[in-house]
């Protein structure tokens, strides 16, 4: 029987973005500026990831999850059919190249327990500024996923973090994006019910952008 976990408690972080949001962040954002560089690192992070998940004979067949899958430009990278989950039916649309795609969140999500041989949730939890609604998200990320998990996160120890927590002791705005420490982040996969394999930056200590490889702790 699927069990999904109580999320009481927990309130879901809302996500609004203006009109046409989806189209400039799948035409401009990684297509200009430093935005090409970081999607070539990000690809090559999680192929590494993926061949290390590989060679702990951890990926088998079957459907990959990729939530939120934005406008799917890392869905082509995964190793199997992709299932795209966004909870923003705009960036779905954008996502007219992906043949299955639906609308849900990351909270709840509506497969049952292992249905998928993998699982993909990146740049999603840099969004969320609470440890307990990040547990939330893994535990389900968890539930759903019988293979590899891969998460990314913000590091709060880069020159980024650190430029975040000065903007807000001199009062400025807040970019609605939060960091933890990998330490705690590893932690937080831990509670979750994921064990974490490999962790691995785009550059340590001057990006904060960084991706976790896990297994389920049930099937280790």
């Amino acid at each position: 029987m699927t069990q999904t976990p109580s999320l009481r408690g927990v309130a879901e972080t809302p996500y609004e973005r203006e009109p046409g949001y989806a189209e400039r962040y799948r035409d401009r954002r990684f297509c200009s500026g430093t935005g090409p560089r970081t999607d070539q690192r990000e690809r090559a992070i999680l192929r590494a990831l993926l061949s290390h998940a590989a060679a702990l004979g951890r990926l088998g067949p079957g459907d990959w999850l990729d939530v939120p899958a934005g406008a799917g430009r890392m869905s082509a990278e995964l190793p199997g059919p992709v299932v795209a989950v966004d909870r923003d039916v705009a960036m779905l649309r954008a996502a007219a190249d992906l043949p299955r795609r639906a609308c849900g969140s990351a909270h709840a999500l509506p497969f049952r327990d292992g249905a998928f041989a993998g699982v993909l949730c990146h740049r999603l939890l840099q969004h969320i500024p609470s440890a307990g609604e990040r547990i939330a998200i893994l535990r389900e990320l968890a539930r759903v996923g019988r293979g590899p998990v891969i998460v990314s996160f913000f590091d709060s120890r880069s020159l980024p973090g650190l430029r975040r927590v000065v903007r807000r002791w001199l009062g400025k705005r807040r970019s609605g994006r939060s960091t933890v420490r990998r330490a705690a982040f590893l932690a937080e996969c831990r509670q979750a019910g994921l064990r974490p394999l490999a962790v691995r930056s785009l550059c340590r200590f001057v990006s904060e952008q960084t991706l976790v490889l896990c297994a389920p702790i049930d099937g280790a």
